[in-house]
């Protein structure tokens, strides 16, 4: 019996024993498991508080971890689609990590495009290699959007470029149509050969002077466009005006306007907020206009509507048409000076109207209508209503068509 007792207690021990260690074991995992949440939860946060969107990419090039703004510049639930390829989840930068892989002791940096929720988008994408001993252990990927960066640079460009031309150009324009006028005026009675020549030649000189004329000015407002006057302003006055100008010029056009009844004021440019109405509707004017040409017999009347409508915390303008709608190529560029899907256009129309609306602090988007055409929207931040009555609240016709909820 004692030898049997010692043995058991000798078991007893050696399972008192191994408790003991599995108890010292389990308490040290917990405490690694605990401490790789505060590293994983302060990496989080690190990452939460970074302007730029960052992806951490394991050997194989599988996202592992991402902060916000990545997935608010890709347009994608990262969190989710972790343990994917980068290949795979971004495809537009797979070329850029390839490279990567081959270089893994380089940074590499490009501009990526890519078209997702938020439209075109301009990124300039960093490749790191995370190295250790000469092993590829990850890699970091940054990411940055320079879409509006760039786009002011371009503006940039144009503004030094419209002032050169406005400046080298506009000076001769006046004696060439006045030498010209003079020219008919005076020798006209004298031509008797070819006098219809004689009358071509001089209308054609005036007439291209004019234009370029034209032309000049427009580069002209755009270089020098004077900061805004803020003043408290009834929009239902502003687009009225705007509205009554081209309704009385282009007759072939139906034009329908729908205001609400209440007045509504907002602090703007009241001329500034007018040219860029009066350049929104004669863009929808001409692509009516071209519509109109490519349909041949037969074809669906122009309509454009002007809408106002007050949302909130934000007014909003709409200028509808149903015309042959926006290009599907470039269009995030159709804000920048010069581009243009016209042959006579100049392109500075909606860069003026994109400036304008930056002046006031408000948003221009352009969109599609679902029954063809097209829909820009202005939106401005609402102001406090005002007492007086007038401007918004009256419902005069002046030739325009008021619209039905159906709109166009």
């Amino acid at each position: 019996e004692g030898p049997q007792s010692d043995e058991i207690g000798l078991l007893s021990r050696s399972f008192n024993r191994m408790t003991e260690q599995l108890s010292t074991q389990r308490s040290g995992l917990i405490d690694a498991n605990r401490q790789l949440d505060e590293r994983r939860h302060f990496i989080e946060t690190v990452l939460s508080g970074v302007t730029s969107g960052v992806i951490g990419l394991d050997a194989d090039g599988r996202l592992n971890v991402a902060n916000r703004t990545a997935s608010e510049l890709l347009a994608d639930d990262l969190d989710g689609r972790l343990g994917e390829a980068l290949e795979r989840v971004v495809p537009e930068m797979a070329d850029l990590f390839a490279r990567a892989k081959t270089r893994p002791g380089s940074l590499l940096e490009a501009q990526v495009n890519i078209q997702r929720g938020r439209g075109p988008r301009t990124l300039l994408v960093r490749v790191a290699c995370e190295l250790a001993e000469d092993v590829v252990r990850g890699f970091v990927v940054t990411i940055d959007d320079i879409t509006e960066l760039l786009s002011a640079q371009r503006k940039a460009a144009w503004s030094d470029v419209a002032r050169r031309i406005a400046h080298e150009i506009k000076n001769p324009l006046t004696p060439i149509q006045l030498a010209a006028e003079r020219l008919r005026r005076k020798y006209l009675k004298e031509v008797s050969s070819d006098q219809e020549t004689f009358i071509a030649c001089t209308d054609t000189i005036i007439r291209q002077v004019a234009d370029i004329g034209q032309l000049v000015d427009e580069f002209s407002a755009f270089a020098r466009m004077p900061a805004p006057t803020m003043k408290a302003e009834k929009l239902g006055k502003i687009c009225r005006q705007a509205m009554f100008m081209h309704s009385n010029a282009h007759g072939h056009i139906e034009f329908l306007s729908e205001f609400p009844d209440e007045a509504v004021e907002i602090r703007c440019d009241s001329r500034q907020l007018g040219q860029a109405l009066t350049n929104l509707l004669q863009n929808a004017v001409e692509s009516i206009d071209a519509r109109i040409a490519a349909d041949g017999e037969n074809p669906e009347r122009g309509r454009i509507v002007l809408v106002i409508r007050p949302d909130g915390q934000q007014v909003d303008i709409e200028v509808m048409d149903n015309g042959k709608g926006l290009p599907q190529n470039d269009r995030d560029r159709l804000t920048e000076p010069y581009v243009t899907s016209r042959e006579k256009g100049t392109g500075l129309g909606l860069a003026i109207v994109k400036k304008i609306m930056e002046d006031h602090r408000g948003e221009l988007i352009l969109e599609d209508r679902a029954e063809g055409g097209a829909l820009i929207r202005l939106k401005f931040a609402a102001d406090e209503p005002y007492d007086d009555d007038g401007g918004g609240g009256s419902r005069e016709q002046e030739s325009i068509v008021e619209a039905t909820a159906d709109g166009v």
